[in-house]
């Protein structure tokens, strides 16, 4: 009854957790910065450096829990992001970097904003809706705004953002000639309607008939409500009205955007969650709601990117393949075992499963695809566990034991050694949580749901499936049971007419067999080393879209920018039509901007940004079975369709959610700027000659050409300062902010500025009226010089050192990212450095986290290699036996290797999981035969060699079941040929192959080295060290 209970509570409970469970593509990452942004429009990158980033840094840098600070300064912004050490307190971190900053005398600086000091948070994207028009931009603004409102109405929604349409903004056009005309300057026109809209409150007025509040409310919030701004009021009585001076623009900000969707302007609205959301159900809630939503006349919206299906139909096949191993698994079972135990042992699957979903919620682990992936490896170890403890207490029966007493027996006969091999299992998949990085945050939900998982499975192997064997009788009848006894019959006569003869002659040959062991291994691992089989830490995980981001040297014309947009938006177009017109569903042609639509990826969505020179196309495709070629493979051809656009600073594609964005990352800094230069072009020119390199980049690019103005000594006798001169240029050209207004939820700025035909060419600058002291006014040209300069278009900086990263893709058809930074490494920085004696370079990005998340792992490995290793030994009561032990774990490795090179798979941190798990399934089935080999030895009179064939011979069917099983039920994920699948098969290649060659080397070469070790070594050692004592050689090896 106890049994019953605990095992409805575990499937009814987990049931229930299961289904509240949030669901995502990929777990959701602790991005570990802190950023401070501070805005300061108009400035130059040298100027945002000068005055924001570098005082930030020399006030953060030091401060406790931050490992390394970076900033970037670029035109009117500057950010500083501090990236925390694991497992630091993120609030107190962000609280002493708050506290520096607030320290900072005169800072922010004059017209830069305050500074904001933010923890990043992932947010995912869910879905992109696109609103299109042919109408007006202020009626596509409207019902883009309408839908916003719509989805934030929504219970389950909290996220909505807008992008691809330009902020609103009131702008007070004053032209030179009406200044001058009305006898005004830019500055009183400021200030009279800065003075002329606000509410300020005056107080209250005590009466006796109570209280009364005294305001003045005046806000305007409209441009027409600014049109009677009085500027002036004549003696006479004439009044002079902003109206009278300039033209007031109710609109958008100034700046060029085009955001096009299938030729159609329009605005993308997001949708996003943050980490406790459910994706599924807000996308639910999203189409519930678009099936009633009525958009205005003339507007359309429609889907652009749905998070949700991708979700769903990647977790689909995991559940597919995962619930179809499962079946193949009980079908096996049925075949060898009678239908009792194949049943229950089966069973063991669906209740550790669904026990462990009870604890997701407290472990913090949802529903994704890791999670999924760390369930579905796990199969082969929790069936392994029931067949071992199911096939004793069968063994048990055998011997006339029955009932309760025979379940008793059997589980008291393999506790010990299959609670440490599951023990050891849970360490290797343990110390994966403690890895750090990227690669330790992405498997932590798979090592969690791992070990939660055998925990369960424990407790249904030794509490509830012995409950369920203890009732006499078979299940199995006719003709089922006709059928298991012929198969076993031939299991048997396999094992003992040829198995058992071979083991023995590995056993009498052990020496050649350890070197044949010895060879295997070595040929694996020279594979890896030759490049035979290639080595790439993030597989390339493909998305569902295809992004081209074009960027021109800052500066360069709008028109430049869209006539190259739509090249490539054509040869889009191209592609699809050669494709049959069945590989791309959509087209959003984004130009003076880019929009993120995020991935799904562990990255989480991104933001967007806006400029001249740069633009975007992202192609939105087709589900892959409809759609005749990879997303890969149409990156691939719309990039040699598009070839070169003269005249651009970058163009890149991307079609993965992970291993795509740089693969080979660099940072390079020196004392001297000429030097560094020169250095960087010597780099891109080596790297270049590299084969398969792609898309190389660095940000040394010029600014936008700039003009320093410098008085004259006609504006110095006027009594001009350069701040006068400064304050002045700025009101007419970038203008002056006056106030910010908000509407609705948005926060739109006030502007006073000339009009922007009078702003567009050196004749206007140089046409300027400058207002002296006096009152009067004289032409720029005759106040100051211009002097024509340039500086960088952006400024990166690394604990304090200017830096200049340059970065490339690698072609992953042709060489990896670790062949590529490993040439890099060794044969063209030694000698950049030679050359350019002070040069640092330093490895960034991708290529840092790998070499950062690699040493993490190998740290990890070797700590769990010493905790199993103490297990075992305590377990074992060997120092000896465990290295026995550990004999099939390089095996099974060497064959996983193998395994990939026969089925053209790289090898990736997907196979590495799927490694460990190998690991543990070895470690339990040599454990349960070193075992059973001390009991034969204590109880009997054999010798080493006959013991050791002898536990061969009783294990090899538990060994049979376990390779089969766990093979089996990874068997569909392996041959796969969704296009989907294809990130995860590396695991399953790694584990099923592995555990075939893992268990040839327990039946075979465990024993040749049991008897190396007591029937040679021992004996050897045990007469150098004492001649008289021979006899006691013949004990098994403690």
């Amino acid at each position: 009854v106890a049994a019953n209970l605990t095992m409805l509570v575990m499937l009814i409970g987990g049931f229930f957790a299961w289904k509240n469970l949030t669901t995502q593509v990929f777990p959701t990452l602790d991005l570990g910065v802190a950023s401070i942004s501070v805005p300061y429009p108009g400035a130059t990158p040298s100027e945002v450096e000068e005055g924001i980033t570098r005082r930030l840094e020399e006030a953060i840098l030091g401060i406790d829990g931050v490992d390394r600070v970076r900033s970037t300064a670029i035109e009117n912004y500057g950010v500083v992001s501090a990236e925390l050490k694991d497992r630091v307190d993120v609030v107190k971190v962000r609280n002493d970097i708050e506290t520096a900053v607030d320290r900072l005398a005169d800072f922010p600086p004059l017209d830069a904003e305050n500074p904001d000091v933010v923890i990043a948070e992932t947010v995912s994207d869910v879905m992109a809706l696109v609103v299109s028009s042919e109408g007006s931009e202020m009626e596509l603004r409207k019902g883009a705004e309408l839908l916003e409102q719509a989805l934030l109405a929504l219970p389950s929604i909290s996220l909505v953002s807008m992008d691809g349409a330009r902020d609103y903004e009131i702008a007070i056009e004053v032209s030179e000639e009406a200044l001058r005309r009305y006898d005004l300057s830019m500055s009183q026109v400021a200030a009279a309607v800065r003075e002329s809209s606000l509410n300020l409150s005056a107080g209250e007025l005590r009466t006796d008939a109570g209280d009364l509040l005294l305001r003045t409310n005046a806000k305007r919030v409209s441009g027409r409500e600014f049109e009677d701004v009085v500027l002036r009021a004549s003696p006479d009585g004439s009044i002079l009205r902003l109206r009278d001076v300039a033209r007031i623009r109710d609109g958008f900000a100034d700046l060029d955007l085009i955001n096009q969707f299938q030729g159609r302007q329009s605005v993308v609205v997001k949708v996003q969650k943050s980490e406790t959301e459910d994706a599924i159900g807000i996308a639910a809630d999203i189409r519930a709601m678009l099936n009633t939503f009525e958009p205005p006349q003339g507007i359309d919206v429609a889907v652009l990117s749905d998070q949700t299906v991708l979700i769903e139909s990647r977790i689909s096949l995991l559940v597919k393949n995962g619930l179809l191993g499962f079946v193949l698994v009980f079908l096996f079972l049925v075949l060898m075992l009678d239908l009792r135990l194949a049943i229950w042992v089966a069973m063991g699957v669906p209740i550790s499963f669904l026990g462990a979903f009870l604890f997701f919620d407290a472990f913090d682990v949802n529903i994704n695809m890791i999670s999924l992936f760390g369930l579905i490896i796990v199969i082969g170890v929790v069936v392994d566990d029931a067949v071992v403890v199911g096939e004793n207490i069968a063994a048990e029966r055998e011997l006339g034991r029955t009932g309760a007493l025979a379940s008793i027996n059997g589980v008291k006969g393999v506790f010990a050694p299959v609670f440490v091999g599951v023990l050891t299992t849970m360490v290797a998949f343990g110390a994966l949580a403690l890895v750090s990085g990227t690669f330790g945050q992405i498997m932590r939900d798979a090592s969690i749901v791992v070990v939660v998982v055998l925990t369960m499975s424990l407790v249904e192997a030794f509490f509830i499936l012995p409950a369920h064997l203890a009732h006499p009788g078979n299940w199995s009848r006719y003709p089922l049971d006709v059928l298991q006894q012929r198969i076993g019959n031939g299991v048997n006569r396999f094992r003992d007419e040829w198995l058992v003869p071979k083991i023995a002659r590995a056993v009498s040959r052990r020496w050649l067999a350890m070197l044949a062991w010895l060879g295997l291994i070595l040929v694996a691992f020279a594979l890896v080393t030759f490049g035979a089989v290639k080595f790439v830490f993030f597989p390339a995980l493909e998305s569902d879209r295809i992004g081209a981001q074009l960027t021109f040297p800052i500066g360069t014309p709008f028109e430049i920018t869209r006539a190259a947009a739509e090249t490539i938006a054509e040869a889009a177009t191209e592609v699809n039509a050669r494709s049959g017109n069945t590989a791309f569903e959509s087209t959003l042609v984004t130009i003076g901007g880019r929009i993120s639509l995020g991935t799904g990826g562990p990255g989480g969505a991104a933001g967007s940004t806006f400029a001249s020179h740069i633009a975007s196309v992202q192609i939105q495709l087709n589900s892959d079975s409809i759609r005749k070629q990879s997303a890969a493979e149409l990156e691939r051809l719309w990039r040699a369709e598009v070839g070169v656009i003269p005249g651009t600073e970058s163009l890149s594609f991307q079609s993965d959610f992970i291993g795509g964005g740089s693969s080979v990352d660099y940072e390079l800094s020196h004392q001297n700027d000429a030097s560094l230069l020169r250095a960087i072009e010597v780099f891109k020119t080596e790297i270049q000659t590299i084969e398969g390199m792609t898309e190389l980049q660095d940000s040394s690019n010029p600014g936008k050409r700039q003009y320093d103005i410098e008085l004259t000594r006609a504006g110095e006798a006027a009594g001009l300062s350069p701040a006068d001169i400064a304050r002045q240029l700025r009101q007419h050209f970038f203008g002056e902010e006056v106030h910010r207004i908000q509407r609705g939820r948005q926060e739109l700025k006030v502007m006073v500025r000339y009009p922007r035909d009078q702003r567009n060419s050196t004749r206007d600058l140089m046409n300027v009226r400058i207002r002296l002291a006096d009152g009067t006014e004289a032409p720029l040209s005759t106040m100051a010089r211009t002097i024509e300069s340039r500086s960088y278009s952006e400024i990166n900086r690394v604990d304090g050192r200017r830096i200049v990263s340059v970065s490339g893709k690698v072609d992953t058809e042709v060489t990896t990212p670790t062949d590529a930074t490993s040439i890099i490494d060794t044969t063209v920085i030694p000698g950049l450095v030679r050359d350019f004696p002070g040069l640092r370079v330093d490895k960034s990005g991708f290529s840092r986290e790998q070499t950062q998340d690699l040493a993490s792992i190998l740290s990890a490995f070797v700590f769990a290699l010493l905790i199993m290793y103490a297990l075992l030994a305590a377990e074992l009561k060997s120092y000896v036996q465990p290295l026995i032990i550990a004999a099939g774990i390089p095996a099974g490795v060497a064959g996983a290797i193998i395994g990939h090179l026969l089925l053209g798979y790289d090898i990736s941190f997907i196979s590495i999981f799927g490694m460990v798990a190998l690991t543990g399934v070895v470690v339990n089935d040599s454990l349960v035969m070193i075992d059973r080999y001390n009991n034969i030895r204590r109880t009997t009179a054999l010798t080493s060699a006959d013991a050791i064939v002898l536990a061969s011979q009783r294990r090899f069917r538990a060994i049979f079941l376990t390779t089969a099983t766990t093979s089996l039920g990874l068997a569909p994920m392996l041959f796969e040929r969704s296009i989907s699948a294809q990130f995860l098969i590396p695991m399953a290649v790694s584990l099923a192959i592995g555990i075939l060659f893992a268990s040839v080397v327990i039946l075979f070469i465990v024993p040749a080295l049991v008897a190396i070790v007591e029937e040679d070594l021992y004996p050897f050692f045990l007469r150098r060290v004492n001649p008289s004592a021979e006899k006691q050689a013949s004990a098994p090896v403690r």
